[in-house]
């Protein structure tokens, strides 16, 4: 019975067919191409509460809280991201053993 090794790689952008010609030289193959959708979690707040009713005072409080605490490479909180994942695989030696 044949048996297969597994692997899932993600890919950059404009390397697909060298990536794919580096695989398949070391006896890879190309079973699909899946996608892994994230989203981002939400934030919780950081600092102090701003108490209601301090109008544009209390806006530009919160928006120097929300300012402070974000990293600027994070993605927005909620924000859906995808990869692609490329699932290759080949077959085992005879002689493996797990």
């Amino acid at each position: 019975m044949q048996r297969w090794e597994y692997r899932v790689v993600s890919v950059s952008d404009g390397l697909y067919t060298s990536t794919l010609n580096e695989y398949g030289s070391e006896g890879w193959e190309l079973v699909t191409v899946a996608h892994d959708v994230r989203t981002a979690p939400e934030q919780r707040e950081k600092g102090l509460p701003v108490p209601p009713g301090l109008g544009k005072l209390g806006q530009a409080a919160s928006k120097l809280s929300e300012l402070e605490g974000r990293d600027a490479s994070a993605p927005e909180p909620g924000s859906v991201s995808t990869t692609l994942l490329w699932v290759l695989r080949r077959p085992l030696d005879d002689d493996y053993e797990d």
